[in-house]
């Protein structure tokens, strides 16, 4: 609330038109602007704010200030989230967080973003990362903070505010010794956003300092700090017998593609296992009456995990691949004059892009079967599965469900592109979706990378196709891996949380046990002709 002459102050600011500003003078109004009906909470002025921004951004902007007006743009959209008091709301669909999101999104994938300082890229980068972990993707989260970190290692909010995420997500995960490790690394996180080199770009910062401060003291209460700080031994792992495994070993680590939660930390050896499961499941007598079986989700899932796993490898072996194979030779094909590519190397990496972005329809598949939402399967997609059949509107079963994994991958299914339901909090959503479209059904045409900048003439599939660079592509399916890497650990965690609240809601029920072992390595070979 504002009183009267705080009011009329916003209102005067409010109306003043940009017209006759150039182009700092427009940017320095309407972050001043921001800012006072942030703090006001002053509606009308998040609103002319986003108005300014608008017009602001039909001039011919440089690149830099292009980054300026989306993250203005996403103070304003933050603004009116403050406003509105929905910051510790449950609802799934919040637009003011969607646009908050995606324009972010958009300022840090902008060509403009390298050429701001260091503080502002932190700056966006944190709050980005901030707000992936408000909407529960907490693995995308630690990313972005550890890019502001890249940046600045003493950016205190990103150091804190990426200890605190950390500590969310090692309540999730059941293995003891990973938990107590994330938990450990959330305490070290805490601490250091007070430590004496920690750099607050705040002009107040005691209530983050202090949040900080009284958080990490919390988590000390439940771990025993040094006893975990020696039997972590992160660094203590063998990444294989040849020289070849321990590549691939390492190019997993480095992308952070194991199904791994330690992985999370940054390249650690101890990482480099696929270890992620299911959470023990409950599941009624009648249910599948006459079978003796474990539930077909488990299966189900470890389908997916060979198939992640497959990809991963098929993507790494394209990647790095120097020679030609001998699947190539004698295989003839015209030379089109514009550097194309084709080999089994890149089908390696088009193979990997096509089952990882396929992966997300199959973790759509098992939300349907688990939480029995009774559609079509052949109708379903990671984008719709949340959706009111034929409709736009999230199903009631999901509007303010309080589980944050599930939530947060509802949020990841956001980031992909569709057809039927546009909206999206990716600036490259609709890029992948082309990308994954032309894989699948029509051309997409692989040029040399190298080549590609220095040619005089578009290549030849413009108007027929979608034509990329070698690199490119490469960089592309390394994101949409990483995308389903977070689906499978947020869909497991998601389970996870769902029974735990089974449990404690019918704490009476008799439940019985089926314990499950490792599959046999031997049995994972293909039988001998």
């Amino acid at each position: 609330m504002t009183d009267q002459s705080t009011q009329e102050t916003l209102t005067k600011l409010s109306e003043r038109t940009i017209t006759k500003m150039d182009d700092q003078q427009a940017l320095e109004h309407i972050g001043q602007l921001v800012d006072a009906s942030h703090d006001a909470r002053f509606l009308r002025g998040a609103n002319r704010a986003l108005y300014l921004l608008d017009e602001l951004s039909k001039r011919n902007l440089t690149e830099k200030d292009g980054v300026l007006v989306e993250y203005f743009r996403a103070n304003a959209w933050a603004a009116k989230s403050h406003c509105a008091d929905i910051r510790r709301s449950w609802d799934w669909e919040q637009p003011e967080r969607q646009e908050e999101i995606l324009a972010l999104s958009r300022a840090v994938n902008h060509p403009g973003f390298m050429q701001l300082g260091k503080v502002r890229r932190c700056q966006i980068l944190t709050n980005y990362a901030n707000m992936l972990n408000t909407v529960g993707r907490f693995i995308d989260a630690i990313a972005a903070w550890d890019a502001a970190l890249a940046i600045e290692p003493r950016f205190a909010m990103a150091r804190g505010n990426r200890g605190a995420g950390v500590g969310h997500y090692a309540r999730l995960v059941a293995d003891n010794r990973e938990r107590a490790i994330l938990s450990l690394h959330a305490y070290d996180g805490l601490m250091s956003a007070n430590a004496d080199d920690a750099f607050y770009d705040l002009r107040n910062p005691e209530g983050p300092s202090h949040y900080f401060r009284t958080t990490a003291e919390s988590f000390k209460k439940i771990v025993r700090v040094q006893a975990v700080r020696k039997l972590q031994k992160l660094d203590e792992s063998d990444l294989g017998r040849s020289k070849a495994e321990r590549d691939y070993r390492q190019w997993c680590l480095e992308h952070r593609l194991f199904l791994c939660p330690l992985n999370d930390l940054g390249a650690v050896p101890a990482a480099a296992i696929d270890d992620l499961r299911l959470p023990a499941l409950t599941e009624h007598l009648d249910a599948r009456p006459g079978s003796y079986l474990p539930p077909p989700i488990m299966g189900f899932f470890n389908q997916m995990k060979q198939e992640y796993a497959s990809a991963r490898f098929n993507l790494f072996e394209g990647m790095s691949s120097t020679r030609t194979h001998y699947s190539d030779r004698n295989v003839s094909l015209a030379d089109t004059l514009d550097y194309p590519l084709f080999s089994l190397a890149s089908e390696r990496v088009r193979t990997a892009y096509r089952i990882a972005y396929s992966l997300l329809d199959k973790v759509a598949f098992l939300v349907n079967q688990y939480w029995d939402l009774g559609k079509v399967p052949d109708r379903i997609s990671f984008k719709n599965v949340w959706m009111v059949e034929g409709k736009s509107r999230l199903l009631d079963k999901f509007k303010a469900r309080e589980n944050w994994p599930l939530r947060g991958l509802f949020w990841l299914s956001k980031e992909l592109f569709d057809d039927q339901l546009k909206q999206t909090i990716a600036a490259d959503a609709r890029e992948l979706h082309e990308i994954r479209n032309a894989l699948e059904h029509t051309y997409l045409q692989i040029v040399e990378g190298w080549a590609k900048p220095f040619m005089l003439t578009p290549p030849s599939s413009a108007g027929f196709g979608i034509a990329i660079g070698s690199d490119e592509l490469e960089a592309k399916a390394i994101r949409v891996m990483q995308i389903a890497r977070s689906a499978l650990f947020y869909i497991s965690f998601a389970i996870g949380v769902e029974e735990r609240t089974r449990r404690r809601v019918s704490p009476a029920d008799y439940v019985g046990e089926m314990p499950l072992c490792d599959l046999d390595a031997k049995r994972r070979r293909r039988d001998p002709i």
